[in-house]
């Protein structure tokens, strides 16, 4: 619940309590009803006391009874018609009827002026509730030698149980602003304001008792925030005020991030002095660029008007939102209020119609505050519908709950109209919770004089008793003057502040932990010992590369990204594997009839006739009659004259081999060697085609690697060295040259690996080489007989496979399968073409082995390894860590200043936190 909310519900227990306590009496005017009348200040004490233990267990802070007003029973003027309510001195929640006064009659309340509930608003302004009736108030307790309410407001303050509390309370709440909680809290504060020229510093200054700048030109052009505290709790200390001025807003009206407390000038011990002071210091915030001590012993020119105009111009901003404040003890009272600049309509330049708004949004940032009391200072001379403030007022705090009206110059109400402000005194239009109070400020003429405080409170005291209507309700209706106001106002904010007391610990708390969590973030402010600190950051940064590198424990994706490009590199070397097919021209070539039908080779004709059942004459091609039988004359012309190779048709070693690339390839590479043999160039030509990619897929390997240890460094640097610009540079630059002399090696390395493996085919794997080109033979075989089976048409029935196999069989040819029959078949003009195939997909598999290992152990070993190992020793001779002076050691740790002014932020904000914390935990909250 809200401090307000907490407020009137004490209010309602009041009031609910006492009509428990009384009981219902009727209204009548006799003299019997005198007994019942009197014994109720003492009720009506005991119901409020009950309240106030109630608010004090609600709101969970140590409270001490407060002592309440007892009125004199002061007789009601002639022209008032006085009618006695059933419970005197409390608001009846039923309406009385009255005869019709000469002046609305109101009902008092004399434990708190403000607890009745707020009457209901209408789209006027104005109230429901029918008027008031004034209850005639009891006698006083003759044993009671002196009651407050014949104190006057000073010695009320100062002697009553009630301004004990406030002392205390004030005078932790001070400690807490001293600690700086107004930076991070939203203390329990009064705020004045007003429009331009309604009097409102003079109610200030009048609550203060000290002079403030109010003549022409050179009124409220900064917020003055004054703090008044009586003592220490045992005595009153001697006055004095001090002055500072308070910056959370730069020269362009910024926020700040921190706000920061100028003293200004030395202690005032006279009051006298405090005016020209307030100028001055206002003279000072006026001129941010300048500093502000050359205002100290200013010199205004006050001559006349136009020198005032004069001065005022020569400021370089004619408002500003940064703040007068003013330390006042050996004060009357305990309180802190703010003064705002009076709201303005119009101003007298065009250049200045920016104010308008900005003074606008001051008012409104701090009445919008939970915790402000606002008073609002209504001139009695405008109507009250044509003053800003009211309408401010009510959008921050719409149904009063926290607003106070003050009506001022009520000298200026013309004759015949004072109903209408007897009304909104009353609460009947414009209501408000806290009510309004009506003061009498010195007029023009007696400022001019010179006039006393106490002269002035004197004057005062005579208007409102001599002058009607006033006159009429001053003993009924405590709410005028100055004395009845600051008492009002010290009463709202002991209240407020005693209500408020576990939120803001409860806030101060969140804020310390927020704090401390982001400080955590922040890097930790170094050491005494330059040298030492830079030779840890050094280490601690190589310390952490190396283990990226290493992947070592939860260090590991910089390294799963380095495989990753592995990965990559090997799947491009894989890529260039030669690719051979078996095309038309070789699957359509010779028939087996000359070895298998002759019955040549020694096999029978009953063998033969099985084999050829299952391995047909193929009845298509250039060398089939046309009765399907084989031309052996034709064959015998094509082995003389073969297909000439144009060498106009480069091949593409990208594009897949066929049979008569390779056979051509074959011819081109045929030199010196005999009938019968395939010449080597044929297998270093297929070789050298295939590889001629790998050393560009070696080098975008090393690269991306590359990149990635540029990246991780470029993070590290800024997570280690960030904070220190100067350092950071020279370690990017120390980084950089380093790692690309590391690439140039690991480059060459890598070139050398390149000409290696195209320079000769090599390799110590003889037998691993002649296995796997026997499979690889055996592959194309399969992939030839397959072809050929799909040219001729003719799929041979498993009963003529297993017939022609059993015909082996009774000849010695045991353990043969399906597969083995292809080897009958006449192919002696396809296997040099199949070796030269075989041969180099056996090469590039154990080639593509060796290589894609070399490659990936070359960058890890010479590039990775290497730069992690080196580092740490090439980082101490390129930045002179052992060497350099202690200077230029300190030139390289100047930290940047965004970060080690949050890291100052911080930790000031942590520390003032825990000192109000502190404060709140010794008052008991």
């Amino acid at each position: 619940m809200s401090p307000w909310g907490l407020r009137n519900l004490a209010s309602s227990v009041v009031s609910h309590a006492v009509h428990q306590v009384l009981p219902s009496q009727p209204s009548a005017e006799t003299s019997s009803d005198e007994p019942a009348a009197a014994s109720s200040p003492t009720l009506e004490k005991k119901a409020s006391v009950d309240a106030l233990s109630f608010l004090t267990a609600t709101s969970g802070v140590e409270a001490e009874e407060e002592e309440f007003f007892e009125p004199d029973a002061v007789q009601p003027p002639p022209p008032v018609s006085v009618e006695p309510a059933p419970a005197p001195a409390v608001v009846s929640s039923a309406p009385v009827q009255s005869s019709p006064p000469a002046v609305p009659a109101v009902t008092v309340t004399t434990s708190s002026k403000t607890d009745a509930p707020a009457p209901r608003k209408t789209m006027a302004g104005e109230s429901s509730s029918p008027p008031l009736s004034v209850a005639r108030p009891a006698p006083r307790s003759k044993s009671r030698s002196r009651d407050t309410h014949s104190l006057s407001a000073d010695e009320f303050l100062e002697n009553s149980a009630y301004a004990e509390r406030a002392r205390r309370l004030m005078r932790m709440v001070n400690s807490m602003r001293d600690a700086g909680a107004y930076m991070d809290l939203d203390l329990p504060t009064v705020v004045v304001c007003g429009n331009q020229s309604v009097g409102k510093s003079s109610v200030l200054e009048a609550l203060c008792g000290i002079v403030l700048p109010r003549a022409e030109g050179t009124c409220t052009r900064c917020v003055t925030e004054v703090r008044l505290s009586s003592g220490d709790g045992e005595g009153r200390v001697p006055w004095s005020c001090s002055v500072t001025l308070r910056f959370e807003y730069d020269s362009a009206g910024r926020p700040l991030k921190a706000p920061k407390e100028v003293v200004f000038g030395k202690e005032i011990t006279s009051k006298d002095e405090v005016e020209i002071v307030v100028r001055r210091a206002q003279k000072a915030l006026l001129n941010p660029d300048k500093d502000p001590n050359r205002y100290l012993e200013y010199r205004f020119d006050n001559s006349t008007a136009a020198a005032r105009d004069k001065e005022a111009l020569s400021n370089e901003l004619r408002f500003s939102r940064n703040i007068v404040c003013l330390d006042v003890k050996g004060a009357a009272t305990n309180l802190t209020l703010i003064d705002l600049p009076g709201i303005i309509r119009s101003v007298d330049r065009k250049d200045d119609t920016q104010y308008i708004d900005l003074v606008q949004d001051l008012v409104k940032y701090y009445i919008e505050k939970d915790r402000a009391i606002i008073v609002a200072t209504i001139t009695c001379k405008d109507e009250i519908e044509n003053q800003a403030i009211v309408r401010m007022a009510r959008e921050v705090d719409p149904y009063g709950l926290r607003t106070l009206g003050v009506l001022t110059k009520p000298d200026t109400i013309e004759a015949g109209t004072h109903d209408r402000w007897i009304q909104v005194l009353l609460g009947h239009q414009f209501p408000l919770q806290l009510g309004y109070w009506v003061v009498k400020n010195p007029s023009k003429i007696d400022l001019d004089r010179n006039i006393t405080f106490e002269d002035a409170r004197k004057k005062e005291i005579q208007f409102f008793a001599t002058q009607q209507p006033w006159a009429g309700f001053r003993h009924q209706l405590d709410r005028f003057g100055i004395d009845s106001l600051r008492r009002e106002l010290s009463r709202q904010l002991t209240l407020l502040t005693d209500t408020s007391l576990p939120d803001m610990k409860a806030r101060t708390e969140e804020a310390m932990q927020a704090s401390s969590m982001e400080l955590s973030k922040l890097p930790p402010p170094l050491g005494d010992n330059a040298r030492i600190e830079l030779l840890h950051m050094v280490r601690h940064f190589c310390a952490i590369v190396n283990h990226n590198i290493t992947a070592h424990q939860d260090a590991k994706f910089f390294y799963q990204k380095v495989r990753s490009h592995f990965d990559v590199f090997r799947e491009s070397v894989a890529a260039t594997r030669p690719l051979f097919v078996i095309d038309r021209k070789t699957a359509v070539g010779p028939s087996t009839q000359s070895s298998v039908g002759s019955g040549g080779g020694g096999l029978t004709s009953s063998i033969s006739s099985s084999i050829s059942s299952v391995l047909p004459t193929w009845g298509s091609g250039n060398n089939a009659n046309s009765n399907g039988s084989y031309d052996q004359k034709q064959h015998r012309d094509a082995k003389k004259q073969p297909a000439p190779v144009d060498p106009s048709e480069p091949l593409d070693p990208k594009k897949p081999m066929t049979t008569s690339d390779v056979r051509r390839i074959i011819e081109e590479q045929k030199g010196r060697e005999l009938q019968g043999y395939s010449p080597y160039g044929a297998f270093t030509y297929v070789i050298s085609a295939f590889q001629e990619d790998w050393g560009k897929h070696a080098q975008a390997c090393m690269q991306a690697v590359s990149d990635e240890l540029h990246a991780l460094v470029a993070k590290l640097t800024d997570d280690v060295f960030g904070r220190f610009a100067n350092l950071q540079g020279q370690v990017r630059f120390g980084i950089q040259i380093f790692q690309t002399d590391l690439y140039r090696t690991t480059t060459e390395i890598l070139t050398n690996l390149v000409i290696m493996e195209r320079r000769h085919a090599f390799t110590m794997g003889s037998d691993e080489f002649t296995r796997a080109k026997s499979a690889a033979l055996a592959e194309l075989k399969a992939q030839l007989e397959l072809a050929r089976s799909a040219a001729s048409g003719v799929t041979p029935k498993p009963d003529a496979i297993n017939k022609a196999i059993a015909a082996l069989a009774e000849v010695g040819y045991t353990g043969l399968h399906a597969r083995d029959l292809s080897r009958l078949r006449d192919t002696h003009e396809d296997d040099e073409v199949l070796h030269v195939m075989a041969a180099s997909d056996a090469y590039f598999r154990l080639a593509f082995r060796r290589f894609g290992d070399n490659v990936p152990m070359t960058i890890d070993y010479h590039f990775l390894s290497r730069f992690g190992e080196l580092l740490e020793k090439e980082l101490v001779a390129r930045l002179g860590v052992l060497e350099k002076d202690m200077g230029v050691i300190k030139g390289l740790l100047m930290e940047d200043r965004f970060v080690a002014e949050r890291r100052r932020a911080l930790e000031e904000r942590r520390e003032r936190l825990e000192k109000v914390w502190t404060r709140l935990h010794e008052f008991g909250v």
